[in-house]
């Protein structure tokens, strides 16, 4: 009973040396300090620790519209006093690109950031190349961010021994023709169109839910395979409590880089940073579709942030097309994690897949980063009454961003362990 009564007064103890937030107040430039306050995840009433108010900053920072923020906090005995000095701007930068090689692309796209004083960052972009062209628009507002694209793809869908398949799309990065012509069975033309929007919403600081219909045609010459329509709705719940910078355009008109002294420092302890995403795909008369579509999506990763900031990932996934024509099976291509290049791919009902990748950086300062990324990932794909195909890559990429420019550029290199391939391209944009 002694022993009872000494654990209930201790756990008073602590609750009544638990700090909670007095206060919050705000200085700002462009937005009002009642916004300011909304985007920042730390409320006046709510337990005061060290490690939520350094996730509430981050939040800050990671809007990319201040030039400078600063946190003060006051101690006092009914709790903490916290205030903010936010210099924040707008931006909108045009940009435009081209990339030469089999597949030859061009595009355009325009950025803007806190144009509307909420923080609010927008992105157009419209590009295309021989197979066919791609535009798309986004909006994220607070705790909200929509998703509108359309694309054309005209292809040639080949077919190989052992299970590979082309991979079409229209920013492919690597051309299977003339690479497996002595493995190559059969040949058809196609085209396909689709038609997307995604809605999101954060309800916590971790948790989000999603929404993406999505209108899809294929056709294919002499109305071979599943030549019709493939519309479906595909929704889902995603948990990320990420530790990876993100994209910053602001950094191309001097903004956005507030916390970059930070990103500069080594960090005092290891950090982690973890994803899981469950998603399911419908499809059948009732949303358009000329097929019946059932897919299942689970998937996960974890980060280890070193000391001196060198990043350790492994990432798992797995689907299951429970009933899918041809065109919506799954795809070895989107079971792997984007870390190499190939011209190839699996295709079947059931896909499994890991990666590993070890971000290394050789250089950080006051002008960017450079930094080199081994890594290694494995597909596997079943399909109707055959054993498990592999689909497997091991590569590096060198990789360097500057500061101001927030798009890292680099080479890839890619061994396709399985057919033997390998692919040295260029780079934009990947995992950091």
């Amino acid at each position: 009973m002694k022993k009872l009564l000494l654990l209930l007064l201790c756990c008073v103890t602590l609750a009544a040396q638990a700090e909670t937030v007095h206060s919050i107040t705000a200085e700002t430039t462009r937005m009002s300090p009642d916004t300011l306050k909304k985007r920042f995840s730390l409320k006046e009433g709510e337990e005061f620790t060290e490690k939520e108010y350094e996730r509430a900053q981050e939040k800050l920072h990671r809007l990319r519209v201040f030039k400078t923020l600063e946190f003060l906090e006051k101690k006092r005995k009914d709790g903490v006093d916290i205030h903010i000095k936010g210099d924040d701007r707008s931006y909108v930068f045009p940009m435009a690109f081209a990339l030469s090689g089999k597949k030859r692309s061009a595009g355009v796209s325009l950025a803007s950031g806190n144009l509307l004083k909420q923080g609010e960052s927008m992105y157009f972009f419209l590009g295309g190349g021989r197979d066919g062209f791609s535009t798309h628009g986004a909006l994220s507002l607070g705790d909200d961010a929509f998703f509108l694209g359309y694309e054309h793809v005209n292809f040639e869908q080949s077919f190989y021994e052992s299970g590979w398949m082309s991979s079409p799309g229209v920013f492919s990065s690597a051309d299977d023709k003339g690479n497996h012509d002595k493995f190559l069975l059969g040949t058809i033309h196609g085209k396909q169109d689709t038609l997307s929007f995604t809605y999101r919403r954060k309800f916590s600081s971790v948790w989000s839910v999603f929404v993406t219909p999505e209108y899809e045609y294929y056709w294919y010459k002499n109305r071979a395979l599943d030549t019709g329509k493939h519309s479906h709705l595909s929704f889902g719940f995603q948990y990320a409590d990420d530790i990876r910078p993100d994209m910053n355009m602001g950094a191309l008109a001097g903004i956005g880089l507030s916390d970059k002294q930070h990103a500069l420092q080594d960090l005092t302890r290891v950090r982690t940073g973890k994803l899981a995403e469950v998603s399911y795909t419908t499809g059948g008369s009732w949303t358009g579709s000329d097929y019946t579509i059932q897919k299942l999506s689970l998937g996960g990763g974890y980060m280890w942030e070193l000391k001196e900031r060198h990043l350790l990932a492994v990432f798992v996934k797995g689907q299951r097309a429970f009933n899918a024509p041809f065109s919506n099976l799954i795809r070895s291509g989107d079971l792997l994690f984007g870390m190499g290049i190939y011209d190839r791919e699996q295709r079947g009902k059931t896909g499994i897949s890991a990666g590993i990748s070890f971000t290394y950086f050789i250089l950080r300062n006051q002008t960017g980063l450079l930094s080199l990324m081994p890594f290694y990932e494995q597909a596997y794909i079943r399909s109707v009454g055959s054993s498990y195909e592999p689909h497997a890559g091991v590569g590096a990429t060198l990789t360097y961003r500057l500061w101001r420019f927030p798009l890292p550029i680099g080479l890839n290199f890619t061994h396709n362990v399985n057919d033997g391939s390998h692919h040295v391209g260029l780079k934009v944009g990947g995992h950091f």
